[in-house]
């Protein structure tokens, strides 16, 4: 699948945390992340912070020590048994 996050300032060094929800994510899934496109900086990255039956937290973290996000990151994802 794909997601894209919004546009709202993400502060340098700041985390952001959101649900999921995908009814074919089982709790025992691997879900795994990477971004494809669309944010400013190379520091930001994604992961996959839980797992439960029907949904997954996606972290967006930007990594760079003075610049805020402000893209609208595309992330790809794939889940597995």
């Amino acid at each position: 699948g794909q997601i894209t996050t919004n546009t709202t300032s993400l502060a340098a060094g700041g985390v952001a945390t959101f649900t999921v929800t995908n009814s074919a994510v089982a709790a025992t899934d691997v879900v795994v992340m990477s971004i494809a496109s669309g944010q400013t900086n190379k520091e930001t990255s994604v992961r996959v912070s839980a797992v439960a039956a029907g949904s997954f937290d996606l972290t967006v973290i930007n990594g760079h020590a003075s610049t805020a996000e402000t893209g609208a990151a595309v992330s790809n994802f794939a889940v597995a048994a």
